[in-house]
């Protein structure tokens, strides 16, 4: 097609003639497209996470600097840095919802921008009402389904890098394990930068094998380009540097004059300046922040306004990591096995470390067998390395890598470790191919149970989207309830709330808690609801975590426990309150029945069992941490 840049046009017919020679790629695209894209609306007009919501809001919050002071150079600049800054998300975000934003010009809600500073300032509830429901849809969904595509466009990269470095069958169960990944779909199911930023990844991956295999050089910068862009997206993607030095390596074993291989000064200096600059320019913080303004008088701390922009979001990722983030405290191997399991579920999980494991055996006996080949030919040529070869020492390179990186930090998330999950499940991939060389029955059959397994996994997972507890919740509430129904509840932040958008909402208003809770006769609502969070953890035994040490505050137990009992003796003044339990949804936390934690140890293993255990890591999305209780108010109120 004309009208499309060289490279696209190149990767546009490289897809049309992979869907046109493997018969099944279409069908595993489908299948990642449907699993990634199932109940998408998921919470919605809330927020699948916290980190969702702000980089919707990022956006917003430039249109409200616009809104509030006129279009301006001034205005972007300070738009773009306000609050915390993220690189290539806001660019992502902002043109999937410049139609949105148009469309509130046109109707009149422009305003909702600018009155979001002062909402913020109220607390999260205000900053979630001020912004009318149909634009949290017409933002969120949108950059969720921007989510899906770079999902589905991750495991046709994985396909093209199997079959490419072995063959179709190769690709064609790569792809399939990465589509039925866990971390892949729920991660799809929010807007974020993991995902994009795993396509990144993915695509230096295939660039720098494609350069082991010509040593060119638009290759190659073109992986230091997508290579800043990955890390702009997530820091965590600077593992793409060491992609291209591996390759780099790698390149003069098959080059005919290896010491002009090794002696590229325009990939060693021109690489990393590329990629440095490119992230540069991935912050639009960054370049707008560097163009000077004249309104501090100072060009030159103008200028280092934009780099500095850069340099501040770096500390934070380095700062944030070295303490327990005031949840639990536990030894990094404890985090590293957690989120894999929970990621990939415990037969893709072992599958990997088989297949991370024959890797490096092969890589070894290949090493070993190249050296004699080299010692007894010499002066007749030498040994090159085969494709198949460079891809599995560049998944082993990520994967130690990152496991290196990982072992310094307090505390890890599932989503940290979605890099490495392709280049397990490709040594998986070929490891199964290595084994139907010689025991074909055998290689199929490990095969099979591995795709059923982790499709169940992924299955029930996937499925649970569409009865999750706050939804449900929210369902109930708005079933029963009218537009002046009025509802309490305890949560701090509106996306870990159950309560539907646009009722009027009590929260604790800077009182000591527990007197302003005990109180709720005063406020008299209509529904209380109950959350993990700020009302169920209060119950938590004291060695359960730092969280629930944290958040429980003297009154808070003894008021949740007089809100739900059916009858004296009761621990507080004002017991008893006119509420009965209307609903409930979810799992209940096991504290409550037995008063204990998990053990650690079983913790661990359910998160590979179970897949709507943890998401994140932390209690704000799945599992018991959506557990909610609706208590519907059944008399009158002692008003003052």
């Amino acid at each position: 097609m004309m009208w499309l840049p060289s490279p696209l046009d190149r990767a546009r017919r490289q897809v049309r003639e992979d869907l046109a020679a493997d018969p099944y790629l279409k069908y595993i695209l489908l299948l990642s497209a449907l699993l990634s894209a199932f109940w998408l609306w998921h919470r919605l007009p809330n927020f699948a996470t916290r980190d969702e919501r702000w980089r919707v809001v990022d956006v917003m919050e430039v249109a409200g600097f616009v809104v509030n002071d006129g279009f301006g150079l001034e205005t972007l600049q300070e738009g773009t840095k306000y609050w915390r800054v993220f690189g290539p998300t806001l660019y992502l975000y902002a043109l999937v919802a410049l139609p949105a934003i148009a469309i509130a010009v046109l109707i009149g809600d422009a305003s909702a921008f600018g009155d979001i500073f002062g909402a913020l300032g109220t607390d999260f509830y205000a900053h979630w009402q001020s912004i009318p429901a149909w634009l949290w849809w017409a933002t969120v969904l949108p950059a969720r389904l921007t989510n899906v595509a770079f999902a589905v466009g991750s495991v046709y990269l994985l396909y093209r890098i199997g079959t490419h470095v072995r063959d179709r069958p190769t690709g064609r169960l790569a792809a399939l394990l990465l589509a039925l990944t866990w971390a892949v779909i729920v991660l799809a199911h929010e807007a974020g930068e993991d995902i994009p930023a795993l396509f990144c990844v993915l695509l230096v991956f295939y660039l720098a094998v494609r350069y082991v295999e010509t040593g060119s050089r638009r290759l190659f910068l073109a992986g230091s380009a997508i290579g800043g862009v990955a890390i702009a997206f997530k820091p965590t993607a600077g593992v793409t540097a060491i992609l291209l030095g591996v390759a780099y390596l790698l390149r003069v074993g098959r080059a005919d004059d290896p010491t002009r291989a090794l002696l590229r000064p325009e990939l060693l200096v021109g690489g990393p300046l590329l990629a440095v600059f490119t992230i540069y320019l991935s912050f639009p913080s960054a370049v707008l922040n560097t163009i000077p303004s004249g309104a501090s008088g100072s060009v030159l701390a103008e200028l280092w306004d934009g780099p500095e922009v850069i340099l501040d979001r770096v500390d934070r990722v380095a700062g944030e990591k070295t303490s327990s983030h005031g949840w639990l405290s536990r030894p990094a191997w404890w985090w590293y096995v957690r989120g894999s399991a929970n990621g990939l579920g415990w037969p893709l999980a072992l599958a990997s470390v088989a297949g991370i494991a024959a890797g490096v055996g092969a890589l070894g006996r290949r090493a070993f067998a190249a050296l004699v080949r080299e010692s007894n030919d010499a002066g007749r040529g030498r040994p090159t390395v085969s494709l198949e070869t460079a891809a599995i020492a560049l998944a082993l390179s990520v994967i130690a890598v990152m496991t290196g990186v990982y072992s310094t930090w307090a505390y890890f998330r599932t989503h940290h470790l979605l890099p490495m999950f392709p280049m397990g499940i490709l040594l998986v991939a070929l490891a199964l191919q290595w084994l139907d060389t010689d025991r074909e029955r055998v290689a199929r059959t490990l095969a099979i149970v591995l795709i059923v397994s982790t499709a169940i996994y992924a299955g029930v997972g996937t499925v649970g989207y569409a009865s999750q507890p706050r939804d449900d919740a929210v369902g109930w509430l708005q079933a029963h309830g009218g537009a002046d129904t009025t509802v309490e509840t305890y949560a701090g932040d509106s996306q870990e709330a159950a309560v539907p958008h646009g009722w009027t909402i009590y929260r604790t208003d800077g009182l000591p808690r527990g007197e302003w809770m005990q109180n709720v006769e005063r406020r008299c609502p209509d529904y209380v609801v109950l959350n993990y969070q700020r009302a169920m953890i209060w119950l938590a035994p004291d060695n359960h975590s730092q969280l629930s040490d944290r958040w429980t505050r003297p009154g808070d137990a003894e008021y949740v426990r007089d809100l739900l009992a059916e009858g004296g003796p009761y621990e507080t003044e004002n017991a008893p309150y006119p509420y009965d339990v209307a609903a409930r949804f979810g799992r209940e936390p096991p504290f409550l029945e037995d008063g204990q934690p998990y053990d650690r140890t079983w913790n661990v293993i359910r998160t590979g069992i179970f897949p709507r255990t943890i998401q994140y890591g932390d209690p704000q999305d799945v599992g018991v941490y959506g557990y909610t209780i609706v208590l519907e108010r059944t008399g009158e109120c002692d008003e003052p």
